[in-house]
């Protein structure tokens, strides 16, 4: 909505990841180095962990998108998966045709396909993402998996990327032989406030933005609070900030700007059917973003109390306001709909008149 307002070729705070907002902080760099160090061994395991929202799909997709045709790269997301189906998933997502064959015969059909592509001059590589959701024995069959070699080489590689749920996992004594084969690993941090800035700045001036909003330079300390310094929510805060600045008529952006979001933020449905930030206790963005409120009869199973009715006509009363302020801003944007359109239809009256 607001990209053609600030002159902006894209969105520049999308949730998706996409290689070229790839932003190499140190502890990102450091990832791709250590992943990179790992194609180029051609063996062992590179292991990646950090908290939600850090970037490590968005490393594994700037990896991929780096590597040249000898590397026949796939990347799963794998749920609480058994090594049976683990075996399964694999397969398949390097296009081998698994329908109705048992493990061992997936395992044949593996190891061939691996054979052809050494042939080629090829290898696989496989990145796990969200690893943590995988139980012990099946990260282990993962290294049953890099087993298959040809010659004393390896034909088969695996990056691991996770939270730091992954961490545990690893460190079990029975995870012993898969530690060995661990040739790298890196934890990933939050931004600092530095940090911040340079990642927002970034992602601008990769969608061709010309300090228009202009950016105080106050601002990023409080994004870096607010957000924790976690990418994704910085991306969900910026967002909701550039849109703040178009639905304002602002070209620029100050500490009070950021502090009206922040509190904005704080008062919709994200937020308020639980309360206030300052009323809960918490400052950051966790309060504000991705909360829903329980409804029913489980909650009664589950230890909460069900809602009574003040409680629910003040949620609705939240509604209702917020409802109302939503109506506002449309009213807002069709004003400046209207106003775009009464200038270009000057435009093309003036340049009729000319003509």
């Amino acid at each position: 909505m607001y990209e053609s307002f600030f002159g902006l070729s894209d969105k520049p705070f999308k949730l998706s990841p996409d290689p070229k907002f790839f932003f190499a902080s140190p502890h990102h760099d450091r990832a791709v180095s250590y992943l990179r160090y790992g194609l180029s061994q051609g063996e062992g395991f590179i292991v990646v962990t950090g908290p939600i929202g850090t970037g490590k799909t968005t490393i594994a997709r700037s990896l991929l998108a780096s590597v040249d045709d000898s590397i026949v790269a796939a990347q799963i997301a794998t749920t609480k998966l058994n090594p049976d189906e683990l075996v399964r998933l694999v397969a398949a997502q390097f296009s081998i045709d698994v329908e109705g064959l048992n493990k061992a015969d997936i395992l044949k059909r593996f190891e061939q396909y691996l054979l052809t592509l050494n042939k080629q001059g090829k290898r696989a590589l496989l990145v796990v993402d969200e690893a943590q959701n995988l139980p012990a024995e099946t990260v282990e069959e993962l290294r049953m998996l890099s087993n298959f070699q040809l010659n004393d080489k390896p034909l088969f590689q695996s990056f691991l990327l996770g939270q730091e749920e992954l961490k545990p996992i690893i460190e079990l004594p029975e995870m012993e032989q898969f530690r060995q084969r661990i040739i790298a690993s890196c934890h990933l941090k939050p931004l600092d406030a530095e940090q911040t800035q340079g990642y927002i700045l970034h992602r601008l001036k990769q969608v061709g933005w010309n300090e228009n909003p202009k950016l105080d330079d106050d601002i990023f300390q409080q994004i870096a609070d607010f957000t924790k310094g976690i990418p994704r929510k910085i991306n969900i805060f910026a967002d909701r900030l550039f849109l703040y600045a178009f639905l304002e008529d602002l070209h620029a952006i100050s500490q009070a700007d950021v502090a009206a979001v922040i509190e904005e933020m704080g008062g919709e449905l994200s937020g308020s059917l639980q309360g206030t930030p300052e009323q809960q206790g918490v400052s950051d963005i966790d309060a504000v973003l991705g909360r829903q409120y329980e409804y029913g009869t489980d909650n009664v199973a589950s230890g909460h109390s069900v809602i009574s009715d003040s409680q629910l006509k003040a949620k609705l009363l939240d509604v209702s306001s917020y409802l109302e302020e939503v109506v506002l801003r449309k009213i807002k944007i069709i004003r400046y709909l209207d106003k775009m359109i009464e200038k270009k239809r000057k435009e093309i009256v003036e340049l009729s008149e000319n003509s």
